[in-house]
């Protein structure tokens, strides 16, 4: 078992001990930007300067044991999750090295399955991009956005320093902006047709602060697109919201399955969730955040584009949040469902009523992802 999130645990003691962000990362010896990257699961300063906040937070040994340390492999659900996915998906330490890679990713890039493979790298050094990438310029310059934002956050190695010298003839005049870094695309050359290309979209794995996940998605259905005869990959199998749950008494993550099927934590501290009420509790939540009004008028449009594109949907987009909830509870797989709770949360607190054991007056604290 392992800490949910590591974020979350530091916030904690650093508000109980009624400490200002500045304060700790001064007595911790790191910058207030290492220190809030921390915090918020955006960068991982390095070993020491995490067990150097910890000392100073005075966080007990008894909550230390429960702390997934940098650089350990991958645990099951982690993996579950990134091979469950339907397009290339990878998994980066801090230095950006390939730490796994589903078959999506694999497919497309075809040395990305080898340990210590970099995108950047690849993307600055190898002849193999330039000729597979239409617009290799452009993705060159997202690497250098890219690194600049990582060594502006207080992230510094010396893979990243050396990407940085690589990259810097292709940096921008203007500054890196979060949202124009974390999202970009590349075009990729094909022998007939437009150029198909995919969106790279980069977040936080939860839990795993240290680690980058780097997702490539599809943008258009023109034939020949290099991901769209890829082999399908497993459906999602299991409680929806394994992985995504932790105990706010204990830190722990909460197991799922049993019968009756339940959540639970493992020291107790909780009493047991049955898990199609709770999977329904956090839809009501997360459904109507994911579908707002706005983003169902767009998915219409974009339907209709893909339908005359000759794109076949096997679920209708929805025209509301009430009609998504109500196709999330009778028409969606739950590889469906997974993917919007991942796509949305980065974990959920869960927290117990004050002297009573009914799940239902618990109380659940969101770490919501940015929705593009």
């Amino acid at each position: 078992m392992v800490i949910a999130t590591l974020g979350e645990v530091v916030a904690d003691y650093r508000l109980r001990m009624a400490l200002a962000p500045a304060r700790v990362a001064a007595m911790a010896g790191i910058t207030e930007a290492q220190y809030l990257g921390l915090e918020h699961g955006t960068a991982w300063p390095g070993s020491a300067a995490v067990q150097a906040v910890i000392d100073a937070l005075k966080i007990p040994h008894t909550r230390r044991l429960h702390f997934q340390p940098a650089d350990s492999p991958l645990d099951r659900s982690l993996s579950q999750i990134l091979h469950g996915y339907d397009i290339p998906a990878l998994i980066v330490d801090s230095e950006w090295r390939t730490v796994e890679a589903n078959c999506y990713a694999q497919r497309l890039l075809p040395g990305s399955s080898t340990p210590g493979w970099s995108l950047p790298r690849w993307i600055l050094h190898s002849p193999e991009a330039r000729e597979r990438l239409a617009n290799w310029h452009q993705a060159a310059g997202c690497v250098a956005d890219l690194v600049r934002e990582e060594l502006a956050a207080g992230l510094d190695n010396l893979e990243l320093r050396e990407l940085d010298r690589a990259s810097r003839p292709y940096a921008s005049d203007s500054a890196p902006h979060a949202a124009d870094s974390a999202c970009h695309l590349l075009r990729w050359r094909t022998d007939t047709g437009p150029h198909p290309a995919t969106a790279c979209l980069i977040s936080v794995p939860t839990g795993r602060p240290d680690l980058r996940q780097v997702t490539l998605i599809p943008r258009g259905t023109q034939p020949g697109h290099p991901l769209l005869d890829a082999k399908r990959s497993q459906p999602w199998d299991g409680p929806l919201l394994v992985d995504l749950l932790n105990c706010g008494v204990c830190g722990l993550l909460l197991t799922g399955g049993g019968a009756p099927a339940t959540y639970h934590c493992a020291t107790g501290c909780l009493p047991d969730f049955p898990v199609a009420a709770l999977d329904f509790r956090v839809a009501q939540e997360v459904v109507p955040r994911v579908f707002g009004p706005d983003e169902c008028r767009q998915l219409a449009v974009a339907q209709e584009s893909l339908t005359a594109d000759g794109f076949d949907m096997s679920l209708n987009v929805p025209v509301t949040p009430k009609h998504a909830l109500d196709q999330w509870t009778r028409s969606m797989t739950d590889t469906q469902r997974r993917g919007i709770l991942t796509s949305a949360v980065r974990s959920i607190t869960v927290y117990g009523a004050v002297d009573c054991r009914d799940w239902r007056r618990s109380a659940l604290r969101y770490a919501w992802r940015d929705l593009l």
